[in-house]
């Protein structure tokens, strides 16, 4: 995650199970699928750029500790 941005990866989750679950729900109209598909894309990029993010980190201290347990 970026440091301006506090909402976690499990919120951002959230909200975008809620954008699915809107094409699907009552309140569906077509002239409002555009915007919300576009939200829904921001949304699915912003949570795979945070977990590459995420599963970087988790590369980086596994060397760490790789390294300190060879010592």
């Amino acid at each position: 995650m970026t440091k301006n941005d506090t909402t976690t990866v499990q919120e951002k989750i959230d909200q975008l199970d809620q954008l699915v679950s809107w094409f699907d729900g009552d309140d569906f109209q077509v002239e409002q699928a555009s915007a919300k598909l576009k939200e829904a894309a921001k949304l699915a990029a912003d949570i795979e750029k945070d977990l590459s993010a995420v599963s970087n980190d988790i590369r980086e201290l596994k060397r760490s500790f790789a390294s300190d347990n060879e010592k």
